[in-house]
């Protein structure tokens, strides 16, 4: 994030009064963030970015990838607006328990996706 004065970075924990690390250890980098609607009282610049974002459900790794920030701060920024009710957050679907995704509906997945990209290389090819 930069300043609009000179283009000058800020410092990633200033949004977050130096704090690194959530109290909450149950945010985790896959934990999906859910921004609430008609947002309360704005905690900070860093803070309103994140719910600008998660308008649709975001990662906790996605927010600090898009907003060049440690996951260490997205992590509190995101303890802070759940604390407010600002956010939801959520596990993702853990797809390693669920009985309908066999080894036999992967292959057919793939299958489908590689005669999807033969079709398109053939018509790219013919094309020219």
């Amino acid at each position: 994030m930069t300043a609009a004065s000179g283009g000058r970075r800020t410092r990633p924990y200033a949004g977050t009064g130096g704090r690194t690390q959530a109290p909450d250890a149950t945010l985790s980098i896959d934990t999906q963030i859910i921004a609430h609607t008609g947002h309360g009282r704005l905690l900070s610049e860093q803070h309103q970015l994140v719910l600008d974002l998660c308008s649709d459900p975001r990662a906790v790794s996605e927010l600090a990838g898009l907003l060049q920030l440690p996951v260490g701060v997205i992590t509190v920024l995101v303890t802070d607006l759940r604390q407010h009710q600002m956010v939801t957050t959520q596990s993702p679907v853990d797809m390693s328990r669920n009985d309908n995704v066999t080894h036999r509906l992967m292959e057919r997945v793939h299958a489908a996706l590689q005669a999807q990209y033969e079709e398109e290389t053939r018509g790219a090819r013919g094309a020219n």
